[in-house]
């Protein structure tokens, strides 16, 4: 039987263990099974994953009209790109359908602050479905958007800001530049057209991207650059840094 000091030893010590278990626990339950009738992410097979590199995810989706995914459950914030005029419907688990029009380079945010959400994917329009998830797999910072770079200069365009990162939009006519910018460590970029630029990094030679809509790039290192515009038509890309 513990004496009193020993009693009150005890109790400090599980004090000091429970904001630990509760972190400990607290991924764990992000993480529990879905519902029955709904796959994770990752097994559903419309769901194509492009990248992962435990920072991100990369996640593919092509439905052709008509064509619905099976229920998945979304466990991460993630940042949407549309790659085509379409119409998208999404259907939560037991929930009520609810159709979007997604005109060709729209973006957009889902947050799972709240916790994890489940839902299928319906290509209800006359067009098919091409998007593009970029799921956000670390925890928001509590330094948030104070640890973003300073915002770029037009043709660079905001298309979308919020606590997990930064969304620009650009346009180039053929022959045009964005000159001297900072493209951070942790943005991916993504064509919404076809066509063909140049990239010339500070102090290094010029390289070239030829792409087609939907081919996106991961950026590593943070870079100073200029980008002009080879095409022989306007090119269009949206640039994610990521927070």
């Amino acid at each position: 039987m513990l004496n009193s000091a020993q009693a009150r030893h005890a109790v400090l010590i599980v004090a000091a263990l429970v904001p630990f278990c509760m972190g400990f626990l607290a991924p764990m339950a992000s993480m529990a099974a879905p519902p029955d009738g709904v796959l994770p992410i990752t097994a559903e097979p419309d769901h194509k994953i492009r990248l992962d590199n435990g920072k991100v995810r990369v996640i593919e989706v092509v439905l052709p009209k008509g064509k619905a995914t099976l229920f998945h459950e979304h466990l991460y914030d993630a940042f949407f790109v549309f790659f085509r005029n379409s119409e998208i419907t999404s259907e939560p688990f037991r929930g009520k359908p609810v159709a979007t029009k997604t005109p060709v380079g729209s973006v957009s945010f889902t947050s799972t602050a709240t916790g994890p959400y489940a839902h299928r994917v319906i290509a209800s329009g006359d067009e098919t479905v091409h998007v593009i998830a970029t799921e956000l797999l670390t925890p928001p910072t509590a330094a948030g958007a104070t640890s973003a770079s300073e915002s770029r200069f037009p043709p660079f365009e905001v298309a979308l800001e919020n606590s997990r990162g930064r969304l620009y939009r650009l346009k180039l006519n053929p022959g045009d530049s964005a000159e001297g910018f900072t493209r951070p460590a942790g943005t991916a970029v993504f064509a919404v057209s076809s066509g063909r630029i140049s990239e010339k990094p500070e102090g290094k030679p010029a390289r070239l991207w030829d792409f087609e809509p939907g081919h996106f790039r991961w950026v590593e290192a943070s870079e100073e650059l200029s980008l002009k515009n080879e095409s022989a038509a306007p090119i269009e890309l949206v640039e994610i840094e990521v927070y």
